[in-house]
């Protein structure tokens, strides 16, 4: 009846009700926090990346849409910058693509940037979309399978054009203003952004590598202006790239001959990370044959970059598909495992009687810390959401 007051029984009046709000993450430098992605198959339109503090603890996460891929912090600028699909009927339906800006302290999205609705949805994640070295522009690279790279400028909130790159993928910054990308002939395209975001250089390298007798792979780390990429063949090219010059300052196997007689050779899907105040490359590793390259590792090898020398080996508590090293002192290495939480006798049971298949439903994620110095093993994180997750990057 209008005017009647409701009553309640004194029992659920003492219920304190629950208020929905908003909370604030505190500053993240030096904390070693870390976000994981991946493109959460099979469930690839529910993209999401999660917030992980040193303890293990879940701090957040960000709802990123279709096959997520790139998730791009700017310190500068203290915002999150994701490049995300969707699509009006979920599944089908106009697709629609932009780069969605999010509050790193609250993870709430601020604002959305249309951007063309190509954007390539790869395994992997290097390369995919970059920031400019000085945080003004944003490159999202393309496929429709014509390849091409659409130009943001961050400062306007706007598309600024799309430059086509036909050959080359995987885009490299090197500079305030510029670009490489990976061609299939073993040579760079070199892109220089003017002030409003414009064109002014696009022109191809000759070859610095044989992409049919010793491929590289487009998972490369960077320590200043040096790019290390990993070979099938086994061998670390050190690839300086600048405003005005691009050059192979080193190259070394990374193995030795007993080594490469025990098959070893690089793995997973993220397999290189850096130490920049160190110097030092990690490189992930497992014994296989030519074409298991991207196989889960068993190892992480540390070299001096400088140098081209082996000085450690992390064995892993697990097999990994993907590996990060945090900045700073006391780095922490990360690696996205996979896991067969069961007795091997139950395991072996499952293979017998449902083959392989049947042990690949039953596999689980967890992620893995460990002590760059000393390679101690300091905890398990597990209990991961559902869905392929194959990045880790500290924040």
């Amino acid at each position: 009846m209008l005017g009647t007051s409701l009553q309640l029984p004194l029992a659920l009046a003492d219920i304190p009700v629950e208020q929905a709000r908003v909370e604030t993450l505190a500053a993240h430098d030096g904390q070693h926090w870390f976000w994981v992605w991946g493109n959460r198959a099979p469930t690839q339109l529910d993209g999401r990346a999660f917030l992980f503090d040193d303890s293990g603890k879940m701090l957040g996460q960000l709802d990123t849409g279709f096959w997520f891929n790139s998730l791009l912090p700017a310190q500068s600028r203290n915002e999150l910058f994701s490049v995300e699909t969707y699509f009006s009927r979920g599944t089908r339906g106009t697709r629609s693509d932009m780069v969605t800006v999010y509050d790193p302290q609250t993870l709430a999205p601020k604002r959305e940037i249309p951007i063309p609705s190509k954007r390539i949805n790869a395994l992997g994640n290097t390369g995919l979309s970059v920031l400019s070295d000085d945080e003004r522009f944003l490159l999202v690279l393309n496929f429709t399978p014509a390849q091409s790279i659409s130009i943001v400028d961050l400062d306007a909130d706007r598309f600024v054009s799309e430059v086509e790159t036909p050959g080359c993928a995987s885009i490299y910054p090197a500079g305030k203003r510029d670009f490489y990308a990976i061609c299939g002939d073993g040579g760079f395209l070199h892109l220089r952004l003017g002030e409003q975001g414009q064109v002014l250089i696009q022109q191809r390298s000759k070859p610095l590598f044989d992409p049919l007798k010793d491929l590289l792979s487009t998972a490369a780390s960077r320590i200043g202006d040096t790019w290390y990429f990993v070979s099938r063949e086994s061998q670390v090219y050190a690839i300086q790239m600048g405003p005005d010059q691009l050059r192979v300052s080193r190259q070394w196997s990374l193995l030795s001959g007993d080594e490469r007689k025990d098959d070893w050779r690089m793995s997973g899907i993220q397999h290189t990370a850096v130490h920049a105040a160190s110097g030092r490359l990690f490189v992930l590793m497992h014994q296989g044959g030519p074409d298991t390259f991207q196989e889960p590792g068993t190892e992480v090898w540390v070299f001096d970059a400088n140098q081209g020398k082996k000085i450690q080996t992390i064995k892993l508590a697990e097999q990994s598909v993907s590996i990060g090293v945090s900045p700073g002192v006391q780095p922490r290495l990360y690696s996205v495992d996979w896991v067969l939480q069961m007795p091997w006798l139950a395991s072996a049971w499952i293979y017998l009687t449902e083959g392989q298949d049947g042990v690949l439903r039953r596999l689980q994620q967890d992620i893995n810390l460990y002590d760059v110095e000393s390679g101690a093993h300091l905890r398990t994180i597990t209990g991961l959401p559902y869905g392929y997750l194959n990045m880790v990057l500290p924040w």
